[in-house]
């Protein structure tokens, strides 16, 4: 169940207008994890800009900012199909070790990888398992499975334009 407060609007007035799909709206946000560590808010990042509805955002965060006026602030805990998504264990891969040596990679637990795919996009992995024959790359974000505590105050919303909306929620899309 969301946690939800009104503020007065800077200028003094109470904003009627809320938060409606297709609209920019602009947020001020905190992310942490059940065990109360923060790792992501707009205190060191610039406010968070976006259009709700579409997929720059976590899907839950698209749900909490509908029906939000200006000045309001909600809390909500999102479970994991609406955070990074669950944790899917055939995004896991095993393979030869010598096949990361031909790209001169030295397999190291935690290292990040990126790998271009046939398509041409890239695929961001993690080297989570090694032995002397194989490596184990996870491709999960890697908040996948987990709770995530979001806060939303919403300082702007205004009708979507045309140009390209900059940033992503949490600091990258989910796959």
């Amino acid at each position: 169940m969301a946690m939800t407060r009104t503020l007065r609007h800077p200028d003094g007035k109470l904003r009627l207008r809320r938060v409606e799909w297709g609209d920019l709206v602009r947020v001020d946000f905190m992310a942490w994890l059940e065990d109360g560590s923060l790792f992501d808010s707009s205190l060191y990042n610039e406010p968070l800009e976006f259009i709700a509805g579409e997929e720059s955002v976590m899907p839950g965060i698209n749900h909490l900012v509908i029906g939000m006026t200006v000045g309001e602030s909600r809390t909500q805990l999102l479970p994991p199909d609406l955070a990074f998504g669950l944790y899917r264990s055939d995004l896991c891969y095993r393979v030869k070790r010598r096949w990361l040596k031909s790209y001169h990679i030295v397999p190291a637990i935690g290292l990040e990888v990126a790998i271009l795919k046939k398509d041409r996009t890239v695929m961001h992995m993690i080297v989570t398992e090694l032995d002397r024959e194989q490596v184990t790359l996870d491709a999960n974000h890697k908040l996948a499975g987990k709770n995530i505590m979001v806060q939303l105050d919403l300082l702007e919303i205004n009708a979507p334009t045309d140009r390209e909306i900059p940033g992503t929620i949490l600091g990258e899309p989910r796959n």
